[in-house]
């Protein structure tokens, strides 16, 4: 009990930082901050290997470099979004074409209707008048022999 009560105001002084210079040592030591008090065989977390692009360079070297990556992906997104909004442009001139022809198509399927009904009622009244003319000119072949019958008994013969 009295081991928690001590671990306890040592956590209170360190919140606090009141913390001294040998509870830090106590606490850890210096020969454990850069194996970060790990047991051996195990990879300290804050040492890590460096790439080779930055292997060498300093901070503002680092930082131009990054600033100079972020320019390239912007500019790498600039003509992205260039060609993303020619397509979108170009996908509504489609859209639009399409539209034109579509009414296009719909005037011309109502003309050709029209057409078609108007062809229909002509041959109609064409198949009416052939039947007409054909019963007209029976009547006329009969009209004609029946004139000639006349003629031929009224004619005298000597």
């Amino acid at each position: 009990m009295i081991l928690l009560v001590k671990l306890h105001k040592r956590l209170l002084r360190k919140f606090n930082k009141e913390t001294s210079m040998k509870e830090m040592v106590k606490v850890q030591p210096r020969s454990s901050l850069m194996t970060g008090g790990a047991k051996r065989g195990v990879p300290n977390p804050w040492l890590f290997e460096e790439p080779e692009e930055t292997s060498g360079l300093g901070f503002d070297e680092i930082r131009q470099q990054q600033q100079k990556i972020i320019q390239e992906q912007d500019a790498g997104l600039d003509a992205l979004s260039s060609i993303i909004s020619r397509q979108k442009q170009m996908g509504q001139e489609i859209g639009n074409e399409l539209e034109e022809q579509n009414e296009i198509i719909d005037d011309l399927a109502n003309l050709v209707e029209n057409t078609d009904e108007r062809l229909r009622t002509e041959t109609r009244r064409v198949t009416l008048v052939d039947r007409k003319s054909a019963s007209c000119g029976m009547m006329m072949v009969i009209l004609l022999l029946l004139v000639a019958i006349v003629v031929v008994a009224v004619w005298p013969t000597s």
